[in-house]
């Protein structure tokens, strides 16, 4: 009986062993008797590598070159080198009851102990479990009296029925700090801030549709904040910005910097600012995405002030020609993106008070006239868009009731309005407490 020797093979016609090194090219190799012949692939599995193989074959090329602009830093990738980086998960949820799919995301995050939720029931301010960093309209058709989204620090995303609070539920949990909410047309970003960072991205022309991004820390890490303008989305973040040209297809481009990005906005389908941790803020065009941004303010370089500390937290173009800039250092101003002049702005909204701990609630009314902001001391304040003037100052503090005269316990660190078919309400975050701020009349708002 012939025994299997490592480096050599037997020549059953020879009756000898010979080196490997020395078997004739196309020789089969002689089994030998006593070791187990390997099985071979049923016919099943190798149907499949084929059909997986042929899927792969005949998809279609990213519209963008593979590979990287080293100059200015930008890099293309299309559908199967992204999909090699990360394999994406798309939730279509069935035509199931809402409890039923209640208890399939209770069992899908049953390890993370996270004791988020909304209180059963009572009149506002509703509680939560952790601290809100986020709100935003869940779609276009829920400006006027729809759901609201509701993002927190330890990942959950809730849902709540404006015309009944008490009706709200847990949606889906992002397992890190949710960052940003954000809304354009008919599709939804809500972006987390990792490790790893996720972005989900709801389509209101698809019921039940949403589709969860996970980033291999390589392409986005730290995602501050997120944007959507039409069907293109972008992600802020360590470094650098990620885009998706199209929101549900997986070709992607990004564009490293020097700086982390902590805001962004857009003027429109095609012009994209950007503001860094450094103070920067630049312009980005998409028509061009491999040309470099171009340098709009320096924020760190105010004329008359320390030098630093100025990280860009909000960004937000207003009236088709302003930028509105708000600082962690406390600036906060219009800039008329026409007839730029330097750091000197159009308008400066006196009074604001920032904080280098939270980054703050930030709302605009629908006509574009009203800035309402939190500060750092936890109190609300308004200022006109069209001269600036503080509009806070001009009411007594004569009553508790008035939510400019009164300090809430924590900071304002989300706000967004909504309207129902008579009046527009403001709602505001503070803390694990979500208020609620009736504003007037939607004929003065709308």
């Amino acid at each position: 009986m012939a025994r299997d020797l490592p480096g050599m093979y037997w020549d059953e016609e020879k009756k000898r062993y010979f080196p490997l090194s020395s078997r004739p090219a196309g020789a089969a190799k002689t089994p030998i008797v006593g070791q187990a012949t390997p099985s071979p692939v049923p016919p099943k599995r190798a149907r499949k590598r084929k059909s997986q193989a042929s899927h792969l074959s005949n998809r279609s090329e990213s519209p963008y070159p593979e590979g990287s602009d080293r100059r200015s830093g930008r890099t293309y990738r299309s559908i199967d080198t992204w999909r090699a980086l990360n394999s994406f998960h798309q939730l279509y949820p069935s035509s199931k009851s809402r409890s039923d799919l209640q208890e399939a995301r209770d069992a899908f995050v049953c390890t993370q102990s996270v004791e988020s939720r909304l209180a059963d029931s009572g009149p506002l301010p509703i509680e939560f479990g952790k601290t809100v960093h986020a709100l935003c309209a869940r779609h276009e058709e829920d400006v006027n009296g729809g759901h609201l989204w509701i993002g927190d620090d330890a990942g959950w995303l809730f849902v709540m029925d404006q015309k009944a609070p008490h009706d709200s539920w847990r949606e889906f949990t992002m397992g890190t700090q949710i960052t940003s909410i954000s809304r354009s047309e008919h599709l939804t970003l809500v972006t987390s801030l990792g490790s790893p960072s996720c972005i989900l991205i709801a389509n209101a022309q698809i019921a039940g549709a949403s589709l969860l991004r996970e980033f291999p820390a390589n392409v986005c890490s730290d995602i501050r904040c997120g944007h959507v303008v039409g069907k293109t989305i972008l992600v802020g973040g360590r470094r650098g910005v990620v885009g998706f040209l199209d929101a549900e297809q997986d070709q992607y481009f990004s564009m490293r910097s020097d700086s982390d990005i902590f805001s962004l906005a857009s003027q429109d389908q095609n012009i994209v600012y950007m503001g860094k941790r450094n103070g920067v803020i630049q312009r980005w065009d998409l028509r061009q995405p491999t040309s470099n941004p171009d340098l709009i303010l320096n924020m760190s370089e105010k004329p008359g002030i320390i030098a630093g500390g100025a990280p860009v937290q909000h960004l937000r173009t207003l009236h088709g020609y302003g930028l509105l800039v708000e600082t962690m250092r406390g600036d906060l101003e219009m800039h008329d993106m026409r007839y730029l002049r330097g750091t000197t702005p159009l308008l400066q909204f006196e009074g604001h008070v920032s904080s280098y701990a939270h980054k703050l609630g930030i709302a605009i009314d629908p006509k574009e006239n009203v800035l309402f902001v939190g500060g750092g001391d936890s109190r609300l304040r308004a200022w006109s868009l069209r001269t600036g003037q503080a509009l806070h100052s001009l009411h007594p503090a004569t009553t508790s009731r008035n939510p400019f005269s009164t300090a809430f316990h924590h900071p304002i660190r989300a706000l967004e309005i909504l309207s129902d078919a008579e009046k527009t309400y403001m709602w505001i975050g503070s803390d694990k407490y979500l208020h609620r701020l009736e504003l007037g009349s939607n004929s003065i708002f709308r």
